[in-house]
């Protein structure tokens, strides 16, 4: 078994997909806490959150502000491009959209986790290719004080030749536990053992969004050896000095909390992980 000392594991930041969940009174949060207080205590159980609703509207300024003022330092948020670049305009014609949001990462400095750009399952090499390749160019040296990656959806696209493209110019490959999407771990570690390719690692848990696991609010399915799978990975990847992001949604086990936490157990075996503050951090309400 590889072992991992403390400070090897202190660059794994695990997380669920979102805060918003009312669901999970009872279970996660208190079990009459005000939806104002959500993200207060959220940010006292995990280090690190992916933010969806950047997909439908970039956070107002004020709004990034109070989470910088008001998130324990360390926290991070990984926000997703907002669907107005990605599916509405489909990369195209989008500069002014994409300096905006990319003023709102800089405005959340260390609070910023890894932003990444989804792109719609018809979005493929043949159909918008070339688009995807002009935008990509002109992105990468306008975001290279940033982090970001790119999920694809497309069979085409989820290639060795897709992952050194991004490599090159400074992005990673988002990589997705996702029912009838590929393992891209092989390619994705192939390109970072070869080629020059960023010191980080996007990992998103969504298992069967379809017909799996609903209601949000308990263990319905284990996925024992994925997870330990996963935390192995996870160890590799922390041992060649590359800081881990993962994020887990709700209908990959049906309760994306304890996910997280049968995930750090597993990493447990592997060594010690940091502590995170298990107290609420006392914050103002956030909305």
């Amino acid at each position: 078994m590889l072992n991992m000392s403390a400070q090897a594991l202190d660059a794994v930041h695990l997380g669920a997909s979102s805060w918003l969940y009312d669901a999970w009174r009872g279970v996660f949060y208190p079990d009459k806490l005000a939806r104002s207080r959500y993200l207060p205590y959220y940010v006292s159980q995990f280090d690190t959150v992916e933010v969806n609703t950047s997909f439908y509207a970039l956070p107002a300024a004020s709004t990034l502000l109070t989470w910088v003022e008001h998130a324990p330092a360390g926290f991070t948020f990984a926000l997703k491009f907002p669907r107005r670049i990605s599916h509405d305009k489909r990369l195209v014609d989008c500069a002014e959209e994409t300096l905006a949001f990319l003023d709102a990462l800089r405005a959340l400095g260390p609070a910023a986790a890894p932003a990444f750009l989804q792109l719609p399952p018809d979005c493929t090499r043949r159909t918008c290719g070339r688009a995807l390749a002009a935008y990509l160019d002109w992105l990468a040296p306008l975001a290279t004080d940033l982090r970001l990656a790119v999920e694809v959806r497309a069979a085409d696209l989820m290639t060795p030749a897709f992952a050194t493209f991004l490599a090159e110019r400074g992005f990673a490959l988002v990589l997705v536990d996702r029912l009838g999407t590929p393992d891209l771990y092989p390619i994705w570690q192939d390109v970072m053992a070869t080629r020059r390719a960023p010191a980080f690692v996007f990992i998103r848990w969504i298992g069967d969004d379809r017909n799996g696991p609903s209601g949000d609010r308990e263990l319905q399915v284990h996925r024992d050896d994925e997870l330990a799978r996963w935390a192995a990975r996870i160890v590799e990847q922390a041992a060649a000095g590359r800081a881990v992001y993962g994020y887990m949604h709700n209908p990959y086990e049906g309760h994306a909390p304890a996910s997280v936490r049968r995930l750090q157990a597993k990493l447990a075996e592997h060594g010690t992980l940091p502590l995170w503050p298990v107290a609420a951090t006392g914050a103002l309400p956030l909305f």
